[in-house]
């Protein structure tokens, strides 16, 4: 009996529960019908952007690429961020004469002073020459035209080249003075250039330019 109540007091609570909503809910529509006129409608329209403004096709295009990245699951980003790395990494290497790089001496830049050093006698260094001065890389092209000196001193028998000799020891072993003077100034200037970082432009250049030649006129 007091079971049969307390279901029977349940079920009256849950009819009433659904006739208050259904009561609320018939309120809510009729004050929603009312002010839903577009007189009530404060929501502002969306103006076009100016033109300048509007995304073009290329922001557009790398817009959908962004949006088929970010959908991609993490781990296929790492993979695909690690493999770029890589790639990174291997053509710096291949660049700077890392493992990749060919045998053949074709093509010389700041890594090579080595195997000019040791095969002088047979660089072309005027093909250097050139090539920095393109580049308006004058402290290099001032580098290719100190070796021209020793290329030429060596070539006539003026000094005895070897790569690990120094500069003062090359400047001592030249009896003639007038020679002996000149390959020691453009000494200093390829020092004060190279090793001292002295910047210089096209004019100066040509001028050091001037000195370096001399001397190898002079010594033909």
């Amino acid at each position: 009996m007091k079971k049969n109540k307390i279901i029977t007091t349940f079920l009256l609570l849950f009819f009433q529960i659904i006739l208050f909503a259904q009561t609320k809910s018939q309120e809510f529509n009729t004050f929603k019908a009312k002010y839903n006129s577009e007189e009530f409608n404060y929501i502002e329209k969306e103006k076009p952007l100016p033109k300048e403004y509007q995304p073009n096709e290329f922001s557009e295009f790398i817009g959908k690429i962004f949006n088929v990245i970010l959908r991609l699951p993490l781990e296929i980003i790492f993979y695909c961020l690690l493999a770029l790395f890589l790639a990174f990494i291997a053509y710096r290497i291949y660049k700077n004469g890392g493992v990749f790089k060919s045998n053949t001496k074709k093509i010389y830049n700041e890594s090579d002073f080595g195997f000019i050093e040791e095969n002088l006698s047979e660089i072309n260094l005027n093909d250097l020459i050139v090539k920095a001065e393109k580049e308006q890389n004058y402290p290099l092209a001032i580098r290719y035209l100190h070796y021209q000196n020793l290329q030429n001193l060596d070539k006539k028998g003026l000094i005895e080249w070897n790569p690990k000799k120094t500069n003062q020891q090359f400047i001592n072993q030249i009896k003639q003075e007038n020679i002996q003077t000149s390959f020691a100034n453009n000494t200093k200037v390829f020092n004060q250039i190279w090793f001292g970082e002295f910047k210089i432009d096209a004019t100066q250049y040509q001028t050091f330019k001037a000195m370096f030649n001399q001397l190898n006129q002079s010594i033909k």
